[in-house]
Formats: C-alpha cells, structure tokens, sequence
C-alpha cells in the first residue's frame, strides 16, 4: 500500500482504496435519487436524473410498456432493475437477456421510416418479437448499470455478476409454472456470463429450474481482442488491486463506438452526446480497472473451465467484422463444447459488426433465435 501511495503522490494517481478488515475495499457511498419512482442508490449525475427521465420518452420508445421491477444483489443488497414483458395470451416460455459491459437493459432503438413505418433495434425488437411468438422477456441491469444500483461501470468481480444472474434466472423461473421452458440469451460479456450461468446449472442440477432447455449466444466474449503488451496487461491488474474503480488515462479504449454500432443511424443516437451525458450506455468507452481485469478473469475461466465441459444445447451467431469480440471466440465454442451437434446452431454473418440486434442482420438475427427456440419447445 505505501507504493501505491507514493505512486499516488508522484503522478498524480487517485489515493488508493481503504480496505475492511477482512481485506476488501471500502468504496464511495453514493447517494440516493429519485428515478422511476422511487429512492435508489444510482451512481447517475443528479443533474441528469431530471433530463434523463424526460429523455425517456425517446430511450424508452418501443419498450415503455414494461414493468419496471427489482431484485436484489448477492453484491451488499444493492437493488437491482430489471424489465418484464409478457405476452397477451399463454406464456409458451421464457426469455432472459442478459447484456453486454457498460450497456443497459433498455439499449434500444425505433427509428421513423418512409410510409409511416418503424424501424425496430435492440430491445424494442427483441420485446415486439418474443412478445408477439408467445414468450415471456425478461432484462436485467447490472450491478452499476442501467437503473441499477451501484458505482457505474463498476464491477468488483465477475463473480458478482455471474451469482446474481443465477439468482435471477430462478427468481424469473419462480414467477411461471414449474417446468415452463426457459432459455437464456446473451450478448458479449453477457454471453460470457450466460456461459458460467448455464454450467453451473449443468453441474448443479438440484439448484437449476425445471424448464431450463438451452442458450442463445450473440459475439459472446471467449477470446479478448486485441490486448496491450504483458507488462502493460500486468500491470493493469496489480494497479486494480489498489485502485479498482480508477479509470487511469492510460487505460486502452476497446474499441470505439463506430466500430460497434455499423448502421450510422444507430451510432449518431447511441453516441451522441446528450446520450453520453446521461451516462446510462458506457459503449466504446474505458473500462474501471476492477471491471476489466474481472471480465478477463471470467474469459480465461469460460475457455478452460466451462466450455471444454459444456453439453448444453446452444445457439451462437456473431459478425465475421466485429472488431470488440473476434469471431475467434466463436470458433473456440465451436470446436471444444462437448454440446452434442445435434443441439448445437451456429450462424456468421459476414458484414456485421459487434452488436447484432443493432445491425442491419437485426431481423434476420432474431428469425434465427426465434426458430431455434421454437424447435426446442417442440421437441421438449
């Protein structure tokens, strides 16, 4: 610790975190504002919450028909916000999405088109069409992301985010009929994630929903893009120790936003910056030091932990050019799951880029999820 504080004192570094007496760090208090109703600890500008509710209206287009509920953290009982969407008529399954670092379960778009027309992205088309096949949508924020409690961004270890995903998928689970199918999707990080969630199932059969049936992987996180040299990835993670929450100046962009969103029309919206000052969607930004020496920890344990053990059916699509998570993470899944081909489908989409429900294959995406989804109710 006295490195760090001369470190510190020399180059102008943040002071390194206190730490409790069983070693772990004590962070900053945030405090509480009133947003979607009520009182909740959301590391949100306070001058924002105003604008940002009333921006709401545009962010929330296609989506503000959901309920808004919450669900508490393994991580210090932080409320957590997640969004329910059910259909009108029987539920024939259920759907949880888990999303990407730095987005938000409320990423969407609906853009106005020629003859009246809209044009869906994100979850919007995500709701509309799981909604409208019969299936019941559910969407959690993060520990420090979305509507949810917490630091933003922050992530004080993968763990965190993977044993609140499973507590969440049994809290939805409990909320239908014993046995009602269940599938669970993922997107980058939250495909990484959704992998963890679903081995735990496999070994722990006694702690896993009845209607648990397979996963839907969209650019899922196995392989890291390109990283900076050893020292440098080294030292990133001994300075997390010390500073968890300090974004240095230092700190490698994973790839900027023009890279993750190909349609300009979703890129202009998405980083625009009355978007950006909200501080909702962190996308194409620096990660904290905890949050990106923990999504590492999780990558290098999905490629040698969980998927050479793997034999829960699966669905994976990604884009040939996304430059955030290289199709080399699709390739590993492919040849090392012990997934049985029968229950596997897997799609590359040659011109797309990171997030697929915000690309221009958005429609085509969803066919494909729909479908695989679909056959396995069937076949249950």
């Amino acid at each position: 610790m006295e490195v760090a504080a001369w470190l510190g004192l020399f180059f102008l570094w943040p002071a390194p975190v206190k730490k409790d007496k069983n070693g772990k760090p004590v962070l900053p208090v945030v405090s509480k504002k009133k947003i979607l109703g009520v009182e909740r600890a959301i590391d949100l500008p306070q001058e924002q919450i105003p604008k940002i509710e009333k921006a709401m209206a545009e962010m929330e287009r296609g989506i503000d028909d959901c309920e808004h509920c919450w669900f508490d953290s393994c991580f210090q009982g932080a409320k957590l916000h997640y969004r329910k969407f059910l259909p009108k008529g029987p539920v024939k399954g259920i759907v949880i999405w888990f999303h990407g670092i730095a987005a938000h379960s409320g990423r969407s778009l609906v853009l106005d088109e020629e003859g009246g027309k809209e044009k869906k992205f994100g979850m919007a088309l995500q709701k509309e069409r799981w909604l409208k096949a019969g299936y019941a949508l559910y969407a959690l924020d993060y520990l420090g992301h979305g509507y949810s409690e917490g630091i933003r961004f922050y992530v004080p270890g993968f763990e965190t985010n993977r044993d609140d995903n499973i507590a969440f998928t049994k809290h939805v689970a409990s909320l239908h009929p014993e046995g009602t199918p269940l599938f669970l999707t993922g997107e980058s990080y939250g495909g990484c994630l959704t992998l963890h969630v679903a081995k735990h199932f496999q070994d722990n059969p006694a702690d896993t929903p009845k209607g648990f049936n397979s996963i839907l992987l969209l650019g899922a996180a196995v392989i890291p893009a390109d990283l900076p040299p050893k020292p440098v990835v080294s030292l990133l993670l001994q300075l997390s120790l010390y500073y968890p929450t300090w974004i240095p100046f230092f700190m490698p962009n994973p790839v900027s936003a023009d890279l993750v969103w190909r349609d300009k029309r979703v890129l202009d919206v998405f980083d625009s910056k009355e978007r950006r000052a909200f501080g909702i969607d962190g996308g194409g930004r620096p990660f904290r030091l905890a949050t990106a020496s923990g999504m590492l920890e999780a990558l290098q344990q999905v490629r040698e932990d969980i998927i050479p053990t793997l034999t829960v059916p699966f669905c994976v699509l990604h884009g040939v050019k996304d430059y955030a998570v290289p199709i080399s993470s699709m390739e590993f899944l492919l040849e090392h799951a012990a997934t049985p081909e029968a229950d596997r489908e897997s799609k590359r989409f040659p011109e797309a880029y990171h997030d697929l429900l915000n690309d221009p294959v958005a429609d085509e995406t969803m066919d494909i999820m729909i479908n695989f989804v679909e056959k396995r109710v069937a076949a249950a």
